[in-house]
């Protein structure tokens, strides 16, 4: 059984999360769209080690790709 107190815990858990997650949304899109791609591909090349491309349901890198053909992200 669930306390009252553990339910209010983790609703101000919840709240607090999706407080969190409103500042960084909110931060990431004042970003201009060419500062967004550069920090995609800088997280995309960081793990790319760690990616289980067996489970890729899609594959970004032609998107990348197309972003340095365009120049606008570093080769």
């Amino acid at each position: 059984m669930v306390s009252e107190q553990d339910r209010e815990y983790m609703r101000r858990l919840g709240e607090a999360k999706a407080a969190a997650h409103a500042d960084a949304a909110s931060e990431h899109l004042r970003l201009p769209p060419i500062e967004r791609l550069r920090r995609s591909m800088a997280m995309s090349e960081a793990l790319r080690d760690q990616a289980n491309l067996a489970a890729r349901v899609d594959d970004p890198s032609e998107f990348y790709v197309r972003a340095r053909a365009l120049g606008l992200c570093d080769p």
